[in-house]
């Protein structure tokens, strides 16, 4: 939605906006004249003159679902900075709106949507405010039983994937629903993030890896055309796949990929070298943890990359903060003494961040997963240890909390916890560490994309061609059957060694010719230009490329090669192609009547 282009007098949405306010001159009382064109003067960009036709059209119809959506957009477009009633009043509208959405789907006499109504699931005008309702719950704007924003964001994404099913050709209207679907699942991955920040957890990790790896590949198969936001999108979010699981090999391989297309849409930028050069640590990373467990310390090549560096100097700039409050918070719970400390264990509420007052009882809880592999499970004769980490232990049911103080019925063991304190702490440390043992951490694959990103990586720069030469031929013996790895390097070969080159693509695996595709009569195309350019006639793969080109493309791609063998004498050769092509022998009767013709007999 560039405003530079909606405000082209060309365009139709001028047009349109034109037609509605000569419409309003002539009825400046119709609440639907103000209606529409305030929504497209805010569509412009021209929030206040939309503010006055949307707040006209509202006093003459106050409770119309579209008249208040979209006058609470306009409170929070105009240029000054909306104050919280007035946030709050506009995502009141905002989810008066998206309600109203809601029941009129939801009621058995729906049809299918008009793509003329303003609140439409086929309006990416109304699907970005819904976006924005749900940057305003991310605030708690509104507070009570209000919708959710990972709610809304959801239903932004099933509305978004239906109406880009619903599209056609892919146009203008589907490129700008595309990109709707990829904000909303965007901003999805940023909740969860924030959630898992919150709150420890084995599933926490894995649901963000696979979340990550998900968006990078709807990036990836998306019909938008590489942009500058849509490549940093894909970077940012291959970025927050690593930091979660880093020592995971094909997640760094996707960070290598995204890297890389940096690269490839800008060379001559300004970080078109440190784009390069992260690609190539990041696939060194990917190749270098195969077969390894995602259990451990992130690669060292993670710490050589910028991003990755700042995110470390940022978490570190966090950390004294926490790291005081803990010894007041420490010193506070150890004043109250052991029996104390034993009640505030069983009845503190467990925070979301800082320390928490169990910290300081005997019973040790389980250590912190380590990044990027499984948590370890809890000791079973540790219960209440069970949950996130570091909080206090699970009430007692019988417990009543209260605000000043908590009281909760000891156990009755109590003593016996009290009397053997460096028992139980020792007995639960030795449980703990042999379940951290028996969980199994999942090991990473072998495969050739790594290697080939490598390749491509280094291919870009002539003074590591041979290394990426190299990679490529391990590619090829990894996967001889892709056909982009031997393409690539028969354009690194041919300039200095033309004869290599070919060698490279009579390497390649040729399924039988009545099962090749246009991709195998590429291969056989390239072949039989090399060699005729090399003029190597009597070359053993000369003449199957060619009849395998020919039945696959036709026999007009091949007859400019066929005259230049006519030109050579080459009539021997010439009879084997056609007889072959043609599935018939050479003493075939038609056939020969053919040569006859050629003068090849």
């Amino acid at each position: 939605d560039s405003n530079a282009a909606l405000q082209d007098e060309g365009s139709s949405v001028h047009r349109a906006l034109m037609k509605y306010l000569d419409a309003w001159c002539l009825s400046p009382d119709s609440w639907e004249y103000n209606l529409h064109a305030g929504r497209l003067l805010l569509l412009q960009g021209r929030s206040r003159e939309a503010l006055q036709h949307l707040q006209s059209g509202l006093a003459l119809r106050p409770l119309h679902p579209a008249l208040r959506f979209f006058t609470g957009l306009a409170l929070l477009h105009q240029e000054q900075k909306a104050s919280e009633d007035t946030e709050k009043e506009a995502a009141l509208f905002l989810q008066q709106g998206l309600e109203h959405f809601v029941s009129q789907r939801c009621s058995k006499s729906w049809v299918d949507q008009d793509p003329s109504d303003p609140l439409s699931g086929l309006s990416t005008h109304f699907l970005r405010g819904l976006l924005t309702l749900g940057q305003l719950q991310q605030r708690n704007t509104l507070s009570g039983k209000a919708v959710s924003a990972e709610l809304v964001y959801h239903i932004v994404a099933v509305l978004t994937a239906q109406s880009v099913s619903q599209c056609v050709c892919r146009g203008e209207a589907s490129r700008q629903l595309e990109w709707v679907l990829l904000d909303a699942h965007f901003a999805l991955l940023q909740r969860l993030i924030q959630q898992s920040q919150a709150k420890t957890g084995t599933e926490r990790p894995s649901l963000v890896a696979k979340r990550c790896q998900a968006l990078a590949a709807l990036i990836r198969l998306t019909s938008i055309a590489p942009c500058q936001e849509l490549l940093d999108m894909q970077e940012r979010t291959c970025q927050l796949a690593v930091v979660t699981t880093p020592r995971d090999s094909h997640t760094l391989c996707l960070l290598g990929l995204a890297q890389l297309t940096q690269y490839d849409n800008n060379p001559n930028s300004e970080r078109s070298k440190e784009a390069i050069r992260d690609a190539c640590l990041s696939f060194q990373a990917s190749v270098e943890l195969e077969l390894k467990t995602q259990s451990g310390e992130p690669p060292e090549q993670l710490s050589k990359q910028k991003w990755w560096q700042d995110r470390l100097q940022a978490e570190n700039k966090k950390a004294p903060k926490q790291s005081a409050a803990q010894p007041a918070a420490a010193a506070a719970a150890a004043a109250k003494g052991p029996c104390d400390t034993g009640v505030a264990k069983r009845g503190a509420k467990q925070g979301r961040g800082g320390p928490s007052q169990g910290r300081v009882a005997v019973t040790k809880a389980p250590p912190a997963p380590v990044r990027g592999a499984k948590a370890a499970r809890p000791p079973a004769r540790a219960p209440a240890a069970r949950g996130r980490a570091g909080a206090a232990a699970k009430p007692d049911r019988s417990a009543k909390p209260s605000n000043s103080s908590t009281k909760a019925q000891l156990p009755a063991n109590k003593s016996k916890q009290e009397r053997r304190p460096d028992g139980v702490e020792k007995a639960e440390v030795v449980v703990s560490e042999a379940d951290r043992v028996g969980v199994s951490s999942p090991v990473n694959r072998r495969s050739h994309v790594p290697r080939l990103g490598l390749a491509r990586a280094l291919s870009r720069s002539a003074d590591t061609q041979d290394q990426a030469k190299q990679l490529y031929r391990e590619v090829i013996a990894m996967a001889p059957g892709v056909h982009d790895v031997y393409i690539e390097l028969v354009q690194l070969l041919e300039p200095a060694d033309p004869r290599a080159a070919v060698d490279v693509y009579c390497r390649f695996p040729l399924k039988p010719v009545a099962e090749q595709s246009f991709d195998d009569a590429f291969i056989t195309g390239e072949t039989v230009r090399l060699l005729m350019s090399q003029e190597q006639y009597d070359h053993p793969q000369l003449g199957s490329c060619l009849v395998a080109h020919g039945k696959v493309m036709g026999l007009s791609c091949i007859e400019k090669y066929i005259d230049i063998l006519d030109a050579k004498s080459m009539t021997r050769l010439l009879k084997s192609i056609y007889a072959r092509i043609h599935d018939r022998q050479e003493d075939d009767e038609e056939l020969q009547d053919f040569f006859k013709f050629k003068c090849w007999i």
